[in-house]
């Protein structure tokens, strides 16, 4: 590590799987920018999100906190700007923080401890995607079809609102980067790529039009296999009723070469980002750390999207390049919601109040991390009622208020097939993996009344807001005196 507070970039790319990333052993996408990262870095190979959906896990990400103890549960919810940020640690330890890009606050508070933002979030700022599932059992009821984003015929070569951004977030932390100041400096940048919809340009669907990627293999009995928890989850994204065409070899390969060819697109920004860092001499003076904000399941058990607590929803990238440590492999499970407190390890500081996550400075330098229970939860629209993963070693509990649990072994099955709960020679790791989840940390109960209590409230502000014409929406200060040669 160098002597003097070391600068950090940060780079987060938006529902990026792992399992599609040439970098970190997956088939799909050639990533050779993080691959060369990689090989410099400490690559954390088991990384979970702390919530399988946007702006939830990027509460954890920015507080360190369970999104349980943010009270953060869905797309339409905030945290309270009380809580600190590793933002406000860092600027409290003299570092410029700075945003690029895609962070989706929620509320009034559209900073969070940033000094700045580069341009605006890309997502609204209020509380309208809040949405859930109705009380009965309505078969007509569909809260979204998400499924036309995943067909065949929806992807391809084009342009999107999301590309437009990610070429804005771009240029403006390239030149942030040629500009940076001599006192340590914190960029975060924050793609919305390779979020669908997988509208690619041209130079990228040309390298990915015939691409060879494999597919998800299907028993024949997988919709016997479905839980309680399976069919709220498929609900929302629609596919209780097109859930034939997402298995369609066809929508398949289409979305998966669109996941690819915008992972692809991703890398390069990342190179170039890396390049300007070596143009201008800092390099060596910064920690580097990528990372997204949850996975995507491409079809993997006929499902798509995200809020689902299955490895391709949950398991995230996760390299971190530090300055003159060696570059390592860490294999025990670690998760998003860790960053926080390592980023304020980095620069120094001490939490005021102890965190949820833990530092990974010390896996960073060569030292063996202890295996803990790792928690993701997802409580939120579409399933309405406390939902929790647990990973430990190679096992992975999940548990979904008021109905039957599933508990898998990675190490046997990777593909999460065979659960294992009730299993009489599983009852002891059963018992212990439900025990971190109902042992009384997590009040279930609030949580069970909390998702549903603030509809109603929320409804009534929103309904406000659309009629005076309000928003939070952070609007960018120019700056332009200095900017070229007004000054």
């Amino acid at each position: 590590m160098p002597e003097k507070q070391p600068n950090i970039l940060l780079i987060m790319a938006d529902q990026m799987t792992p399992f599609m990333l040439e970098a970190c052993g997956g088939i799909g996408a050639k990533t050779k920018n993080l691959t060369a990262l990689a090989a410099r870095s400490a690559h954390f190979t088991n990384a979970y999100t702390p919530s399988p959906i946007c702006v939830p896990a990027r509460s954890c990400f920015m507080t360190g906190l369970y999104t349980s103890t943010t009270g953060c549960y869905d797309n339409g919810d905030p945290y309270h700007s009380f809580i600190p940020t590793f933002a406000h640690y860092l600027t409290n330890a003299g570092y410029e923080t700075v945003l690029a890009g895609k962070m989706h606050f929620v509320g009034a508070d559209q900073l969070h401890g940033f000094q700045r933002r580069l341009n605006t979030d890309v997502y609204p700022s209020g509380f309208i995607w809040s949405y859930p599932l109705p009380p009965d059992d309505d078969p007509a009821f569909q809260a979204f079809d998400f499924t036309p984003q995943y067909l065949a015929e929806n992807i391809g070569p084009g342009w999107s609102k999301e590309l437009q951004y990610d070429e804005e977030t771009h240029f403006k932390s390239m030149e942030y980067l040629r500009h940076a100041p001599d006192t340590p400096w914190m960029l975060t940048v924050s793609f919305t790529n390779p979020h669908p919809p997988y509208k690619v340009p041209k130079k990228y669907w040309d390298m990915y039009k015939d691409a060879d990627i494999p597919l998800p293999e299907y028993p024949e009995d997988m919709d016997a296999t479905y839980s309680a928890y399976d069919h709220a989850i498929r609900r929302w994204h629609g596919l209780h009723v097109r859930g034939e065409e997402i298995r369609d070899p066809k929508n398949l390969i289409a979305m998966r070469r669109g996941f690819a060819a915008l992972a692809h697109y991703v890398d390069d920004k990342l190179g170039a980002l890396l390049e300007v860092l070596e143009e201008n001499g800092l390099r060596d003076d910064t920690i580097v750390i990528v990372t997204s904000d949850h996975g995507e399941m491409l079809g993997e058990k006929g499902m798509i999207q995200k809020r689902g607590l299955y490895e391709w929803s949950a398991r995230i990238p996760l390299f971190i390049d530090a300055p003159g440590a060696a570059p390592c492999r860490v294999d025990t499970p670690v998760s998003l919601i860790d960053l926080p407190a390592t980023l304020i390890d980095f620069a120094g500081q001490t939490p005021v109040r102890p965190l949820e996550g833990r530092s990974l400075v010390p896996a960073v330098n060569g030292q063996a991390l202890e295996s803990i229970p790792i928690i993701s939860e997802y409580h939120g629209e579409g399933i309405m009622r406390p939902s929790f993963m647990v990973r430990l070693g190679d096992w992975k509990y999940i548990y979904c208020h008021g109905t039957d649990p599933q508990l898998f072994n990675l190490g046997d099955d990777p593909g999460e097939w065979n659960n294992r709960a009730g299993d009489p020679e599983c009852r002891e790791i059963e018992a212990r993996l439900n025990q971190v989840i109902t042992g009384g940390y997590f009040d279930l109960d609030k949580i069970k009344s909390e998702v549903w209590d603030r509809l109603a409230l929320k409804s009534v502000v929103n309904d406000a807001m659309k009629r005076n014409g309000t928003a939070w929406d952070y609007v960018v200060d120019p700056r332009m005196g200095p900017q070229y040669v007004r000054e």
